[in-house]
């Protein structure tokens, strides 16, 4: 144990030596040499501007890219034909690929076959209404002059069968004027007579009657809703024939074709997440900028039409130059990108940076999707 107390004191000198020499060598570790911690691009935080932040930004297009898929008239089917490649440069209105339209066009078929039978309808109606007129005529010029004519006649017969009667009753039978009102009660020629006048006043009422049902119909009205009929077929006609169109996938915009995914023979559906392609528009690029809450009160209108450093995310020495375009007044969720699949809760202000120059000479081209900072201070 006496050698113990005697090696103390160097084991102590020993431990502390130790602990200095691991100091020092994390120190190098750490920080290294300058001309190392310059190399890396990545590990030298950007330069900020005294008064500005520096935020992150994405580089994209005004418009931004459109993905194409399915047409929103159909919930799935199949690629007859591809029209583009990667990198294809199309203009506004060009087919892009073709869906397999068998389906739709027989709906074509169908809503023309409607439109032919709803044109019959206007012309039978169109008929039918000239008949009416017709109809008309001749029950006013014809048939109701008939029955005025027979309900006269009728009546001058049976006039005539009553005097006949009464004179039978003065010369024939001598009897009194008192008696002649009940025996002509009980006359049956007198009253078959009036049996038949009483039908030819009835004949003559009944078209009357349809003489003013017909006055009081309007023929038109068939007319008009079998045009309706016609129009109702034809916008069927046009909605089936813009499926089929819509089966045409055509740019929306001019731009560059990214990323195509699809051959003939492919079959999209609703479930279908992989976009057939991307189109990136033709125009000028733009930085979208995310001020988070934290800079927000640095960040203000006054910045508008003012220039801005913007840097490669990796690498700070690549800078261009922009112009502070619009700064926005709300916090919104941040745009959703590829890699972040499930999305942000984070809400930032967008501020959108105009580039003078995405590809200047002697620098790499700031390229559509590109993460970059924005120093919002200079």
């Amino acid at each position: 144990m006496n050698w113990l107390r005697k090696m103390r004191p160097v084991l102590i000198v020993i431990g502390l030596g130790l602990a200095v020499g691991s100091l020092v060598g994390a120190r190098a570790l750490t920080h290294g040499s300058g001309s190392e911690a310059t190399a890396k691009g990545a590990d030298v935080p950007p330069p900020r501007a005294a008064g500005g932040p520096v935020v992150l930004g994405t580089v994209d297009t005004d418009p931004p890219p459109v993905s194409y898929g399915l047409p929103p008239v159909i919930q799935s089917g199949t690629i007859a034909k591809v029209s583009v490649k990667d990198s294809d440069e199309v203009a506004a209105g060009q087919e892009l690929y073709v869906f397999d339209s068998t389906i739709q066009q027989k709906d074509v078929d169908r809503a023309k076959a409607a439109v032919a039978y709803a044109e019959t309808k206007v012309r039978q109606a169109e008929e039918l209404a000239k008949q009416h007129k017709a109809t008309i005529d001749f029950t006013r010029s014809s048939a109701l002059a008939n029955s005025e004519r027979k309900v006269t006649a009728q009546q001058s017969y049976y006039n005539l069968v009553k005097e006949n009667i009464i004179t039978g009753y003065k010369k024939v039978d001598r009897l009194p004027e008192s008696e002649w009102e009940a025996k002509l009660k009980t006359d049956p020629a007198l009253y078959k007579a009036h049996v038949d006048y009483d039908a030819a006043v009835g004949e003559r009422d009944v078209v009357k009657a349809n003489l003013a049902r017909l006055e009081a119909a309007d023929p038109q009205v068939q007319v008009r809703e079998a045009q309706a009929a016609v129009e109702q077929a034809r916008a069927e006609l046009a909605k089936a024939q813009a499926a089929v169109e819509m089966c045409v996938v055509r740019a929306r915009t001019a731009g560059t074709v990214e990323q195509v995914s699809i051959s003939a023979g492919a079959t999209l559906g609703i479930s279908t997440r992989t976009p057939a392609l991307w189109l990136i528009p033709a125009g000028p690029r733009v930085v979208r900028a995310e001020v988070e809450a934290e800079f927000a009160h640095r960040v203000g209108p006054g910045l508008t039409g003012k220039p801005v450093t913007v840097m490669d995310h990796s690498d700070a020495k690549l800078t261009y130059t922009g112009t502070v375009r619009h700064i926005g007044s709300t916090f919104l969720l941040k745009r959703a990108s590829a890699e972040n699949f499930l999305g942000s809760d984070t809400r930032v202000i967008e501020a959108v940076i105009d580039i003078a120059d995405p590809a200047p000479a002697g620098k790499p081209p700031l390229r559509v999707g590109q993460r970059v900072r924005v120093n919002m201070g200079q």
